[in-house]
């Protein structure tokens, strides 16, 4: 959740105001509770009022997008603040819990939801154009996102990425393109932070390693599991749905993740 609020406030998630505004009121729920709003007096004075502005302007600065808030006037500032009460107040009486569910839920609707995200500018092919854009990457392959609106480009899934990696001062990565007999390789090449280009070459080379270890260690654990249900077969049937181990003693299977 955390992590996701940090993309938000730097405007590495897509929403719009008021989806953001949602989300910030859901944070506040997790960390502060209940809103207490102000209230009036007998004699007519207004209490805690200084404490919740206090406390909302804290709520905003910490979990809004700052593209958002940057370039505020007092008055849009007092207006936004008076949004998020709003949106606190209809929360009240839910749990962190609930409230860190719902967050979410919400986040996941978005398909690039814990992806890692780059900042780049492709230089070839000239089809991609010369603005800056986003590379996108997670367990299902590298995709190019628009740097505005972060809608898909393209995707590639691992399997169909030849090489990858640091290309003099640039990232390269160089695609298998199996369905094109006209070219059946292509390069993008893309000018990106030398940290940055470090970082993204480890982080793909990671997700495919651990693609090859799981696959690896499905074939390893599955092949003599079956071996062994086919040769137990008769003698399942007979003693019931689960053959008996030599153990009473229930045991653990291992887990893949």
């Amino acid at each position: 959740m955390y992590q996701t609020n940090d993309q938000i406030i730097n405007g590495l998630f897509p929403l719009n105001k008021d989806l953001a505004l949602e989300m910030a009121a859901l944070l506040a729920q997790v960390e502060i509770g209940d809103f207490e709003r102000p209230f009036s007096t007998p004699a007519g004075h207004v209490t805690n009022q200084c404490k919740a502005n206090q406390t909302l302007k804290q709520v905003i600065e910490k979990f809004y997008p700052k593209r958002y808030r940057d370039g505020c006037s007092e008055e849009q500032l007092r207006q936004l603040c008076q949004r998020l009460s709003t949106r606190w107040m209809a929360l009240r009486g839910h749990s962190a819990a609930d409230c860190v569910r719902i967050y979410l839920t919400v986040a996941r609707k978005w398909p690039f939801f814990g992806a890692k995200l780059f900042l780049a500018k492709p230089i070839t092919p000239s089809s991609l154009g010369s603005t800056f854009m986003w590379l996108a990457v997670n367990e299902d392959g590298l995709s190019l996102l628009e740097y505005n609106s972060m809608r898909l480009i393209v995707s590639y899934v691992f399997k169909s990425l030849m090489t990858f990696g640091g290309y003099q001062d640039d990232f390269m990565v160089v695609i298998n393109n199996t369905h094109s007999k006209d070219t059946p390789t292509e390069k993008l090449l893309f000018a990106m932070a030398k940290p940055k280009i470090l970082e993204i070459t480890l982080l793909i080379a990671s997700y495919i390693n651990n693609f090859h270890q799981q696959k690896a260690a499905f074939h390893h654990l599955s092949a003599p599991a079956l071996l062994s249900a086919q040769t137990r077969g008769p003698q399942a049937r007979v003693m019931g749905s689960q053959p008996l181990l030599s153990s009473s003693r229930p045991t653990k299977g291992p887990t893949l993740l």
